[in-house]
This record gives C-alpha cells, structure tokens and sequence, in this order.
C-alpha cells in the first residue's frame, strides 16, 4: 500500500466527509443546536447591557426581574444545547467504531494474500486502535469547532451592529488567518503521517521481541533491541518536533488573531465610548467586551483544538490502510455440488511470489476426477505454491487452472473454498474454543460429524481428554499445545463435511505412527473426494 495511494490531504478530507455523511442527519441537528446555542449566549451581553441601562436609572423594576430571569433561563437553554451535543456526539462515535469494527472484521479474511506478502497482518491491523483517536477528535470537530466557529462569526456581526469598523478589521483578520492555516496544512498532515508511521513501526518492533522472546533472552552480549528501538523512536521525535514546528506556526497565528481582535475592540470600543462625540452608551461598551471575551474564548477552541485535525486526518489515512486494501477477485461461477470428485489441471503455468523468481515453471499437471496424488520434492520445488494456487488466494500467474474443466479466476472463490478441504503449514488455530477451531463456525457441520471423523482418525482419545471438552479455549500461538494436537485440530478442520477436491500439505507429519496410518486409510477411501497430497514421506 502505497504512500501516494493513501497520503493526499485531499483524498483524507474526502474520506473524513464520506464518513461525516453517513452521520449527516445527526450532525446538522448538532449544527442546529450549535447555532441555537451561539445566538441564546450571544443574547445575554444584550440582557446584561439593558439590566446595566435599567440600574443606572437607580430603580428595580419588573421589566429587571424579567431580563435577570431570560438572562438566566438563556444560560440554562445554552447548557442545555450543548448536552444534547454532547448525545449525538456520543452516538457517532459509537457509530463510527461499530462501522470499522465490522469492516476490519469482513474485510481481513477478503484481502488478497498476494498483494499483502510485504506485510506483517497482525501489526497491519494495528491501525484499528485509531478508531479511538477518530472517535475523539471526531468529537472535538463537531462539538467545539463548529461552536466555536458560529460564536467568532456571531461575535464579528454582533459588534459590527455597533459600527461598521468592525466589519473591515473582522473580515481582514479572518482572511489572514485562513490563508495561514491554508498555507501550513499540507506540512503538517505529512509531519503527522510521518510520525504515526514510526509509531507504529515501534510498536511492531516491541511484537516482534515478543514473539520471539527467547531469541532475544537467549542471546549473548547484544543490545540490539536498544538500538533499533533506539533508531526508530529518534525518527519518531524527529517526525514530532516537525509537527510541532507546523503547530506553533498556527498556533502564532491564532494568538496574534486574539491580541489584535482584543486590542482593536478595546481601543475602537474606548475612542466610540469617550470620544468627542460617543457613539456607544456604557451598557453597549460592556455588552461589547462581553461578546469580546466570547469571541477570544472561541479562538482559543481553535489553538488548544489543532492537534485534534491532525490526529483526525491521520487516524482516517492510516484506518485506510486496512479498508482501502485491495481484496481477493471474484468471478460469477458458483461451485455448487461439493458431493462429487472434480479434476484440476495446469496448463503450462508460470508463478513466483517476487517478479524475478520463478517457482513454478512451465507446469503441465492433470488429475482427474477421484484420483489420489501425492506430489514429492525437494524443499523449494514448488510443492506448496502448486497447493496455493489451487486455493485461489494466488490468481497472479501465466497458464491456465482449471478446475472442474473451468477456469479458476470465473470462480466465486467462497463456493470454490466450500467445496475444498484444505490443510496448509501457514494454517493456525486461533483463540476460540476447540469446536470453533475444528469447524470454523461453519453451521452446515453438526457436531456427529466431528465426533465421527475424529473416532475414524484415532484423535477421539485427544478430544476426551480436552479440559473442558469441545468448549476448551485454545492458546491462540499454540505455545502450550504439542505439534501433535495441533496437527490433530488442523486435519479435523480440513476433512470435516463433504468436499469434492482436498489439498493437503504433510497431512500425516507430527502424528503418532498409528494415526499416520489411519490417516492415510481414510484418504485412499475417499471416493468422493480428488485428493492432492504433498509429502516427504515416501511410504505415504
């Protein structure tokens, strides 16, 4: 996944609007709220300016209770607002991790195997944490940057009411300010990807000492998980310091913004008050550095809220990473009777993982339907690739592959898994329960079925010595699990229903000579089945 397909500003703004669509009713009530909000606190200087009117005529009147009780009543309506806010807010956020969570989780099983080779899976799927950081920044640009915004725009027009130099020196101001923010965007969105690379590069580098813990303990005289944690958070810093470089230049901005709105309204609003000819009553003078400190207070939102765009912007690239990876092909062919042997054929297929590194070459290969073959070869002959290919989780190559005399590309690859037992080295068990593990949630496999096999295969004395029977949880590396059990779960997954093709890579390797043998009874009896077998066991 390259840079320049997730990287753009432009194309993560778009990303972030077509996330902020899917929410468009609730965020044009928070609008609405928001502007209600800005208009009632906007309403209170005009109530406090008319009070200060009302006290200097050195009376209380009904007319004050009343303006006391709307100012404070208004102060309660804007609070009010804001919790409502504060309601949709929450639910979006809910929304949005709900929407990635099921979209990481049918997602991961469809990417196309191929096209991810460079890519550690597990650290990839880090990015799902920046759900979190989305979820919160999210937050803050929908709650206090449009309030903030709706009170500076409010402020600007309600001063310009009281002369129209206000207008001028309010407009140049915000011109000069979008032009700033403008001009430093770009750097610093780049600053910030740079910077969450390298955070999660660290974070890779503390899993991979992890998983291969006793490598690192069992080494002698070596600091090298200093050092290249050492590298790796220097280039992290390195990447902060520049982001920060970009925020102080808007953040500059900003206060400059808020020492020249407070200046010119102080100075403009005493030369109206106390000039030869006042433009501005006491009560208006007060109302005005009232809507002044509101106004300040907004920009503030802004300085402290920055950081919040970044990590918004780069939350959304780096959740594209996973969402916007490309996934498996499909064809329109529905591989629907699973009951019956199919034949497979190569047709002078070429394929290597890299470009330049031919696996398979020039492959001519027919098996028929109900045939049982066991493929041998020295380590690196191709053996697993030919299984591989088979699975149509590799559909890059020259040739032809068919499959039941059709080609395999014109497949539905899930019809085309659901007719095919397969067992392969880079299998895994998964933390689950032992059922799960063995049927994979399919609902078409009753659990007689799995009973059944494993009595044929010789596993049944494993099963009923499971702590917990089917219901055991499995350690998800299998650290405290012997290669036999795992062999074990492996081939019960495999051979579990009904399949009309089997690819199977050393079925019978890590079992006890007895199972071996029952192993390879119930394949040479699979009438139903074609079976392609590879194997370094020559008596197999």
């Amino acid at each position: 996944m390259a840079t320049s397909a997730h990287g753009s500003l432009r194309s993560t703004l778009s990303q972030i609007f077509s996330i902020l669509r899917l929410n468009r009713k609730d965020i044009s009530a928070i609008y609405i709220f928001a502007i209600l909000s800005g208009l009632v606190q906007l309403t209170l200087p005009i109530g406090v300016q008319t009070i200060i009117n009302f006290v200097q005529a050195g009376t209380i009147s009904t007319s004050i209770v009343l303006l006391i009780f709307f100012v404070v009543f208004g102060t309660f309506m804007s609070g009010l607002l804001q919790v409502r806010q504060m309601q949709l807010i929450e639910k979006i956020q809910q929304k949005i991790f709900v929407r990635y969570s099921f979209e990481f989780a049918d997602r991961i099983p469809k990417l196309n195997i191929q096209k991810l080779d460079n890519y550690y899976l597990p650290e990839l799927v880090n990015r799902f944490f920046d759900t979190m950081t989305l979820q919160k920044g999210i937050a803050k640009l929908l709650l206090d940057l449009p309030t903030a915004t709706i009170q500076i725009l409010f402020g600007l027009i309600l001063l310009s009411l009281y002369h129209p130099v206000f207008i001028a020196f309010g407009i140049v101001l915000a011109i000069t300010l979008v032009f700033i923010l403008r001009s430093t965007a770009t750097r610093g969105f780049d600053s910030s990807i740079r910077a969450s690379n390298y955070k999660y590069k660290v974070a890779a580098w503390f899993e991979e000492m992890a998983r291969s813990l006793k490598t690192f303990k069992y080494a002698k005289n070596t600091t090298l998980h200093l050092r290249q944690n050492d590298k790796l958070t220097t280039e992290y810093i390195n990447a902060r310091t520049e982001l920060f470089g970009v925020l102080q230049t808007q953040y500059w901005s900003l206060i400059a913004f808020k020492v020249a709105i407070t200046a010119a309204m102080l100075i403009v609003g005493v030369i109206l008050l106390v000039g030869s000819e006042p433009q501005l009553n006491i009560g208006q003078f007060v109302a005005a550095e009232i809507v002044i400190l509101t106004v300040i207070a907004s920009v503030e939102k802004f300085i402290v809220n920055l950081d919040k765009v970044y990590d918004v912007l780069t939350a959304t690239q780096k959740l594209d990473y996973v969402t916007e990876a490309e996934t498996e092909k499909n064809g329109t062919i529905v591989l629907q009777d699973n009951t019956k042997p199919i034949s497979v054929k190569f047709d002078h297929v070429t394929f290597g993982y890299q470009a330049n590194q031919q696996v398979l070459k020039q492959l001519n290969l027919t098996v028929n339907a109900g045939e049982k073959v066991a493929i041998m070869g020295l380590s690196g002959s191709g053996r697993s690739s030919l299984l591989r290919l088979l699975t149509g989780a590799y559909l890059e190559f020259e040739g032809k592959i068919f499959i039941a005399d059709v080609p395999i590309h014109n497949y539905q690859l899930a019809s085309l898994r659901n007719a095919t037992g397969i067992l392969l080295n880079q299998q895994d068990i998964f933390n689950g329960s032992l059922l799960n593990n063995i049927t994979m949630g399919c609902t078409s496999t009753q659990l007689s079925d799995v009973t059944e096999l494993a009595r044929t295969l010789g596993f049944d004395d494993y099963l009923a010595h499971a702590p917990n029977g089917f219901e055991t949880i499995l350690d998800p590396t299998g650290a405290r699990m012997s290669k036999n059990d795992k062999q074990r779960i492996l081939l019960l997954r495999a051979l579990v229903g009904k399949h009309s093709l089997l690819l199977l890579e050393e079925p019978i390797k890590d079992l006890q000579p007895d199972e071996q043998q029952r192993v390879t009874n119930f394949l040479l009896q699979k009438t139903e089945s074609t079976v392609i077998v590879t194997t370094d066991n020559a008596e197999f």
